[in-house]
C-alpha cells in the first residue's frame, strides 16, 4: 500500500513513515508536484505552502502518529543525545534509514532520468584544465550530474523543499550561449535547463524568463535564453542581501565567482531554492571562490581545492566519448549502493568477502565524508533540516558503538560485525554534547583506563602559542572518551580561523586492509575531524574515542598565541616548552607518563612538536627518567642540534656567532630566523616504510632523541639549500642534504652525552677520492670535472659527499677561531653562521661585501656559488683551490666577488679523522696537500 506523508519536520516526517506503513512495509514513491520538486528535508512529502519553511519539531500536530513528540526516539533525533535510546531501538533506526534512502533514490533518479531523456544524447565534453570540480556536500540534497572519466565531479544538481539547483565547474552558460566551446553538449545542457527551470526536462521554457545575477553577466543569461528558444526579463536584485525580498519575482537565479560572500549566503541560497526557485552556479575558471563555495553549500555542493583542476588529468575534466547513457546514470547513482550496504548490515550474516571485495563499505564511506564536510563548517546536524538520513546513520552507530572489541573482529570470518563495526566508526559526530563509546577501550590508539581519567569541572584559561601562520598545534589537554568538552576563545591572536580536533595523523591504519589475523585494531579514523570553534560563547566538542585536543588554526602571526577557556578535559603527559617552564607542569606531566593511563603522550617545542602512544614513548624513554628522555635528548639533542645548525632565532648565539654577526653587520637574530615551520613527529603508524618524512613525520617507533633516524626526518624538513650541492641531476641532493643535518645532530650529541651512534661521515673515502683523482694527472678543469664525477654521485655513496661539508666547518675551525684542532662547539658555529647566511641572502640581499655578493645583480645564485662566497667569508680565506679540490664547480661571478674581498687564498689543506670516529672531531690530525699527497693516518 502507498504512504501518505504529512509536511514534517525531518525526524518526525520518518516517524510518520513508520508509524504509517507499519514499521515499514510501505512502498511507492510519495507525492511530488508536476514539477518533480520534493518537500522539505523528506523526498516524499508534499510541497509547503508558499513563503513556509516548514513546521518545528514542536509545532508539529502529532495526532495519528503511533510515536508521540516526546518518545525518546523523536527526542534522540532532535537533540542527537543517544543516551535517551536503548539497544532494542537499533533495528528501528537502522530500517528508518534503509527507506528513507530507498526513497531519496528514487527521487535522484527521477530527476536524473528526466534530464537524460530517453533519446540519444551526446554525453562528451571537455572542460579543460581552466575548471574546478565539483563535489557532493550533502547527498540528501545533491546529486551528480556529469563525472569526469576519473569519477571527478563536473557538475551537481541539488534538490531541496519546492526548488531545484545546478552547479557546473566551468561557464558552461557563455560558452552555449555564445556556441564558443563544447557544442555537442547543448542538448545536455539544455535539458539541464529545461529540468532547473520548470522540473521537466521535457518541458518548453516559460517566456520570458525572469532572471537575477550576482557575480555573473546578465547579457549572457539572455542570450542563452534567446538561443534556447525563450526570453529573458532581467530584474535588479542584490541576491546576496540578506532579507531582500527582490528575488521573489524571479523564476532563475544565477551565481557566478564573482559573488560577494556573505556569512548568511549558504543559507540565503539554500531558502531560495527551497521557496521553490532554480539556482545556477558557474565556476568559470580553476581559482578559487570564498563567495562561489557559499552559494553552493547553500545547494549541498563543495567546490574543488585550489588550485581547481589545474593540475588535473584528461580523465579528470573530461568525459569521453564512449560513455552511455546507462554508464554513466549508474555511476551518477548515489543512494542504491547506500541502500545495499544497509539491507546486509540488516542481516546477522551476510554472504560477503571483504579481503577481495570490499565495495559494500564505499557508501559507508561517502556519508563519513559528507559528515565530515557538514561538521567543517560547523553544521549541527541535529538542527539541521536536510540532514534527516544522516541523524538515523549516526543514532544507529552509537547504539552499535558500545560492545565493540577492538582486535576481535575477523573480516574473513565475521563480515557482518565487521561492516557494521566499520560503519559505526564512520558515522560520527564531534559537534555536539552527548555520544556513546566502546567499552572495551579504543585498541592501541585509546586504552580503557582513559575512561575513567578525571575532567575539570570549571574552566581553566589556556594560553596556546602559535609557531607559524597556519596549521596545528597542541593545547595541552585531552578529550575523554564518551565526555563533552566545552571551548570559548578569549583571544583568537588574530588568527582568521579557529578549529578543534583531536590529534594531528596523516597514517591511522585501515581496517580493509590491515592484516586479517590481527583482526579489526583500532577504530577506523580515531582522530576527529576539525570543529570550528565559535567567535563567541562555547563551542561544544565529544568524541567517542579521545586523543590530545589540537588547535588547527590559519591565518596567524607566528609568535602569537591564543587564548582559550577550555572545560571538561583532562590532563596528560604534555610537556610544553614554547614559553618558560612550569616546573609544576612539568612534574604533572611526568605523573601521567609514569602512570600511562591515557593512550598519548605529547610535548611541544620552538618548531616542533611531537605526538606518540605511551606503548611507544615507554619503549623510547626505556629505563630513562622522563626528564632525561623529554627535556634532555628529545628536546636537548634532536631540536636544539637541529635548531643549532640551521641558525633558527630560539637558540641563543654562541659568542663566537654573535661576535662575527656584529662584525659582518648580519642581522642574526628576530623573526627571519624563525623555524620556517613547525614540524610534527608522530610514534605510532608510519605512511610509508618504518619512518616516513613529511609534515607529519610518522613511524612504527617512539620518538628517540640519540639514534639518527628522527634527525634525518627532522632534516626533510629543515634542510637549507646551501646543502643541496647538484651537478648535472648528480649530487647530494635528497637523502644527502638531509643527512648532513643528522650527522651534526650526531658530533654533538657525543660531544653532550657520550653517546655515538655512528651515521658515519666517510673522511677516509673523501680522502681517497682526492688521491684518485691527483693520480689521473689532470689537471685544471679536467681534473676539477675527473673529482666531480668520483665524488658527486649518489651511486657511489653519500657519505664522502657529506663529509665536505664538516672540512669546510673544520677550515673554520682552524682559521677563524684559531683552534688547532676542531672543537664541536667551533664546527657548529659554521654551520649556524652558514645558514644564517643562507637566509639573508635569500631574504634580506644586499650588493657588495657583506655577504661576499659584490659581483652579483640581485639575490640569485647557484647553490655550489652559495656555499663558496658564503665558507670563504666565514673562514676569512679565499677556498678556490679548496673548492677545485673537492669537484666543485664555481661560477666566475662568485670567484670575483671573494676575490673582491681581498683574502689570501688558502692551499689545499685536509683534516682525517680516525676511523670509526667521524663524531669525535677533536681525534683526528691536518695534512698539508699544497705540495704532496700524505697517506692517510688511520
Amino acid at each position: 500500500m502507498m504512504c501518505a506523508f504529512k509536511r514534517l519536520w525531518p525526524s518526525l516526517a520518518l516517524l510518520s513513515l513508520l508509524a504509517g506503513c507499519g514499521g515499514g512495509a510501505g512502498g511507492g514513491g510519495g507525492g511530488t508536484n508536476s514539477g518533480g520538486n520534493v518537500g522539505t528535508g523528506s523526498p516524499s512529502a508534499t510541497a509547503a505552502p508558499s513563503g513556509s519553511s516548514g513546521p518545528t519539531l514542536n509545532q508539529v500536530d502529532n495526532s495519528g502518529l503511533q510515536q508521540p513528540a516526546t518518545s525518546p526516539l523523536v527526542l534522540a533525533l532532535q537533540t542527537g543525545n543517544p543516551n535517551l535510546l536503548s539497544a532494542a531501538d537499533q533495528p528501528t533506526l537502522l530500517q528508518l534509514a534503509t527507506q528513507l534512502a530507498e526513497r531519496y533514490q528514487q527521487q535522484q533518479s527521477r530527476a536524473l532520468t528526466s534530464i537524460f531523456g530517453g533519446g540519444t544524447l551526446d554525453l562528451s565534453v571537455n572542460f579543460t584544465t581552466n575548471s574546478s570540480e565539483i563535489g557532493i556536500g550533502q547527498p540528501t540534497v545533491a546529486t551528480p550530474l556529469l563525472l569526469a572519466d576519473d569519477g571527478s565531479g563536473m557538475a551537481a544538481i541539488a534538490q531541496y523543499g519546492r526548488g531545484r539547483g545546478m552547479g557546473y565547474g566551468v561557464d558552461m552558460l557563455n560558452w552555449q550561449a555564445n556556441q564558443s566551446r563544447e557544442t555537442q553538449h547543448s542538448a545536455f545542457f539544455t535539458r539541464a535547463m529545461r529540468w532547473l527551470i520548470t522540473g521537466n526536462a521535457d518541458t518548453a521554457l516559460p517566456s520570458p524568463v525572469k532572471y537575477a545575477v550576482a557575480g555573473y553577466d546578465s547579457n549572457t543569461v539572455s542570450r542563452w535564453l534567446s538561443r534556447a528558444g525563450s526570453t529573458g526579463n532581467a530584474i535588479s536584485c542584490d541576491l546576496t542581501q540578506s532579507g531582500n525580498s527582490c528575488w521573489q519575482n524571479a523564476d532563475l537565479l544565477v551565481f557566478g565567482s564573482s559573488v560577494r560572500n556573505d556569512p548568511a549566503l549558504s543559507n540565503q541560497v539554500r531558502q531560495y531554492v527551497e521557496q521553490g526557485k532554480a539556482v545556477l552556479y558557474l565556476h568559470p575558471s580553476w581559482t578559487d571562490s570564498a563567495g562561489g563555495r557559499s552559494v553552493l553549500a547553500g545547494m549541498g555542493m563543495k567546490l574543488g581545492d585550489y588550485p581547481g583542476n589545474y593540475f588535473a588529468p584528461a580523465a579528470g575534466v573530461s568525459i569521453g566519448s564512449s560513455t552511455t547513457r546507462s554508464g554513466l546514470l549508474a555511476r551518477l547513482d548515489q543512494m542504491s549502493g547506500l541502500v545495499g550496504t544497509l539491507r546486509a548490515m540488516g542481516q546477522a550474516k551476510p554472504a560477503l568477502q571483504l579481503s577481495t571485495d570490499s565495495s559494500i563499505t564505499q557508501p559507508i564511506t561517502q556519508q563519513f565524508n559528507a559528515l565530515a564536510s557538514l561538521q567543517s563548517r560547523g553544521v549541527d546536524i541535529f538542527q539541521e533540516p536536510t540532514s534527516d538520513l544522516h541523524r538515523l546513520l549516526v543514532l544507529w552507530a552509537d547504539l552499535y558503538r558500545k560492545d565493540i572489541q577492538y582486535g576481535k573482529i575477523n573480516r574473513d570470518t565475521a563480515p557482518g560485525d565487521f561492516l557494521r563495526t566499520y560503519a559505526a566508526d564512520s558515522w560520527l559526530v564531534f559537534n555536539r554534547t552527548n555520544t556513546t563509546v566502546s567499552k572495551a577501550g579504543q585498541g592501541d590508539f585509546m586504552p580503557v583506563s582513559a575512561q575513567s581519567m578525571p575532567v575539570s569541572s570549571s574552566a581553566e584559561t589556556i594560553e596556546v602559542t602559535i609557531g607559524q601562520s597556519g596549521g596545528n598545534t597542541a593545547i595541552g589537554r585531552a578529550a575523554i572518551p564518551g565526555k563533552p568538552v566545552y571551548i570559548e576563545v578569549v583571544d583568537n591572536g588574530g588568527a582568521s580561523a579557529l578549529n578543534i580536533q583531536t590529534n594531528y595523523l596523516r597514517a591511522y591504519g585501515n581496517p580493509l586492509t590491515d592484516s586479517v589475523n590481527e583482526g579489526y585494531k583500532r577504530p577506523r579514523r580515531p582522530h576527529s575531524f576539525a570543529i570550528p570553534l565559535k567567535a563567541s560563547g562555547e563551542t561544544t566538542f565529544v568524541t567517542p574515542f579521545g586523543g590530545p585536543l589540537y588547535l588547527n588554526y590559519s591565518g596567524a602571526t607566528a609568535g602569537r598565541s591564543v587564548t582559550l577557556k577550555i572545560r571538561g578535559s583532562a590532563k596528560y603527559a604534555h610537556f610544553d616548552f614554547t614559553k618558560p617552564s612550569n616546573q609544576a607542569e612539568i612534574d604533572e606531566a611526568i605523573a601521567a607518563m609514569q602512570r600511562a593511563d591515557f593512550g598519548w603522550q605529547t610535548a611541544k617545542f620552538e618548531g616542533g612538536e611531537i605526538q606518540q602512544t605511551m606503548y611507544y614513548a615507554k619503549q623510547a624513554m626505556g629505563s630513562l627518567s622522563p626528564q632525561t628522555y623529554v627535556i634532555d635528548q628529545i628536546k636537548g639533542l634532536l631540536f636544539d642540534s637541529n635548531h643549532l645548525a640551521n641558525g633558527f632565532s630560539n637558540m641563543p648565539m654562541s659568542s663566537t656567532v654573535a661576535s662575527l654577526c656584529s662584525t659582518f653587520g648580519w642581522t642574526c637574530d628576530g623573526p627571519l630566523h624563525r623555524a620556517p615551520s613547525v614540524q610534527h613527529f608522530v610514534g605510532w603508524i608510519a605512511a610509508c616504510g618504518y619512518l616516513c618524512s613529511g609534515n607529519p613525520s610518522d613511524g612504527f617507533a617512539g620518538i628517540g632523541g640519540t639514534g639518527w633516524g628522527h634527525a634525518h626526518e627532522l632534516g626533510h624538513n629543515t634542510v637549507p639549500r646551501v646543502m643541496t650541492i647538484e651537478f648535472g641531476g648528480k649530487g647530494c641532493v635528497v637523502e644527502c642534504n638531509n643527512n648532513i643535518l643528522a650527522s651534526i645532530h650526531m658530533m654533538r650529541q657525543y660531544k653532550i652525552a657520550g653517546i655515538d651512534t655512528g651515521h658515519t661521515t666517510d673522511h677516509p673515502g673523501l680522502y681517497a677520492d682526492i688521491v684518485a683523482n691527483r693520480a689521473s694527472g689532470l689537471s685544471g678543469n679536467a681534473k676539477v670535472m675527473d673529482m666531480q664525477t668520483r665524488l658527486w654521485d649518489m651511486d657511489n655513496g653519500q657519505d664522502p659527499m657529506r663529509a665536505v661539508h664538516f672540512q669546510l666547518a673544520f677550515l673554520f675551525s682552524r682559521y677563524r677561531a684559531g683552534e688547532s684542532i676542531p672543537s664541536m662547539e667551533k664546527t657548529l658555529d659554521f654551520f649556524t653562521l652558514l645558514t644564517k647566511g643562507n637566509r639573508l641572502v635569500d631574504n634580506a640581499w644586499e650588493s657588495g661585501n657583506k655577504f661576499a655578493m659584490s659581483r652579483f645583480a640581485n639575490k640569485t645564485i647557484s647553490n655550489p656559488d652559495l656555499l663558496y662566497v658564503l665558507s670563504s667569508k666565514l673562514v676569512g680565506k679565499d677556498l678556490r683551490q679548496i673548492f677545485a679540490m673537492y669537484g666543485i664547480s664555481v661560477g666566475q661571478t662568485a670567484l670575483d666577488s671573494v676575490a673582491d674581498l681581498g683574502l689570501a687564498v688558502l692551499p689545499e689543506q685536509f683534516y682525517a679523522l680516525a676511523r670509526n670516529k667521524y663524531n669525535q672531531v677533536g681525534s683526528g690530525q691536518w695534512l698539508d696537500l699544497s705540495a704532496s699527497t700524505p697517506a692517510y693516518p688511520y
